[in-house]
């Protein structure tokens, strides 16, 4: 059964490239440009799993991963952070914000299928 993915990047082309994975791998796509937009989304549309940058403008990826993890509405929603930051400092961040998975761009589309398969 397919599934909203909420995907969150600043950068078009990263958008069509990765709503493009996420429709291959059968599920439905919804776009965001930074973290305020992301929020927005997830209050009009039924969100099964989010996969965000981490460096956009407004609200990067780890404030967006907080305010996900501070709201009882959708502390549960699984987040990717997908991001070309591969530091282990960054990750343990990334981790410690509550993030499920981090993985580090360029990302296959089997690969990405498989890990959001893996948490939904």
């Amino acid at each position: 059964m397919s599934k909203n993915i909420l995907i969150v990047d600043d950068c078009g082309t990263t958008r069509k490239l990765l709503s493009y994975m996420i429709k291959v791998a059968g599920h439905n796509a919804v776009g965001a440009v930074n973290g305020f937009d992301a929020l927005e989304k997830l209050a009009q549309n039924d969100i099964a799993l989010v996969v965000t940058d981490l460096n956009m403008p407004q609200m990067d990826g780890l404030e967006l991963v907080k305010n996900i993890r501070g709201d009882d509405i959708y502390k549960n929603i699984p987040v990717i952070m997908l991001t070309t930051e591969a530091g282990e400092r960054d990750k343990e961040i990334g981790f410690q914000a509550g993030v499920n998975i981090y993985m580090t761009k360029p990302v296959t589309s089997k690969w990405l299928a498989y890990q959001i398969e893996k948490l939904l």
